[in-house]
């Protein structure tokens, strides 16, 4: 019998999951250096962008990202060792799911103790999944949500306040969270106050770019999930490292972070900034731990 593996990961508890995320996270990345390159391909405004991921028992996950200008979906093919498809099944709640469950458990360890304010650049289901996880993650003080988009700022409302503009959502922030689809960076460097974190989870295709090259540039600390990935889709790293403001020697895989092997605050001072690009060994470990159930 066929497994229907969105519902059976949306069976998981969020304890469960939580392990199951860490986990993938701390996997060597060595595992993974036979890993085909993303693909990228583009007509008009229609992208498509694949990326693969294999597990330690040689399974397998292939997560095609399909969208035009506003909209994306996520497919997901998972395979066995032996080579045979298990299942496929749209995974864009699984995405977010990994990547909220990242983000939440990466920001203990980038920002300091007390109570922290959230400035959030986008409201969509990836950002209000994301201030969730936060608030279960952080001792999460004032919550400041901005997104033009009036029905999707509304959905965040009960969250926190509502703002008109970005500016106004992360001046003072400690924490700044960006889940958008912007062309050109969302996040401006000189809205940012000295000392904060940046959780960068949009923007993950080409095109889209959420932070100012500035806020790359002068961060004392940079880290990303998959830095691989990034070289292809991330175009904000990508392009701040061809103008010579960055060099992805200079950018700590989040496993480093995780595991304590690198700091990624040293002064209360340091500007911080985490991009989060690849959700495929996430899905793929959600997928594996819901075939068990």
């Amino acid at each position: 019998m066929a497994v229907d593996l969105q519902k059976a990961i949306a069976r998981l508890k969020p304890a469960q999951v939580r392990t199951i995320i860490d986990a993938a996270l701390r996997v060597e990345p060595d595992d993974f250096d036979d890993l085909p390159a993303p693909q990228v391909m583009l007509r008009g405004d229609g992208w498509t962008g694949v990326t693969t991921t294999i597990d330690g028992d040689g399974y397998r996950a292939v997560l095609i990202t399909a969208g035009g200008r506003r909209t994306s979906s996520r497919t997901c093919t998972v395979i066995d060792p032996e080579g045979a498809t298990i299942g496929a099944f749209s995974a864009d709640d699984a995405a977010r799911l990994a990547l909220a469950t990242a983000a939440g458990l990466l920001v203990p360890r980038l920002v300091g103790t007390g109570p922290i304010t959230l400035g959030v650049l986008g409201a969509g289901p990836l950002a209000r999944r994301t201030i969730a996880e936060l608030q279960h993650a952080l001792p999460l003080g004032a919550i400041t949500i901005h997104d033009p988009d009036p029905t999707a700022a509304a959905a965040a409302a009960e969250f926190g306040s509502v703002v008109g503009d970005a500016a106004t959502a992360v001046r003072d922030a400690r924490l700044v969270l960006t889940a958008t689809n912007a062309r050109d960076p969302a996040l401006r460097a000189d809205w940012v106050a000295p000392g904060a974190s940046i959780i960068a989870l949009g923007a993950d295709r080409r095109g889209r770019r959420e932070l100012d090259y500035r806020l790359l540039a002068d961060a004392a600390f940079v880290t990303c999930d998959a830095p691989l990935v990034a070289r292809v889709l991330a175009d904000d790293l990508r392009e701040c490292v061809e103008e010579g403001h960055l060099d992805w020697q200079e950018i700590t895989p989040l496993r480093d972070v995780l595991i304590g092997a690198a700091d990624a605050r040293v002064t209360a001072d340091d500007l911080v900034v985490a991009k989060l690009i690849d959700a495929t060994p996430g899905v793929l470990a959600l997928a594996r731990a819901a075939l068990k159930l």
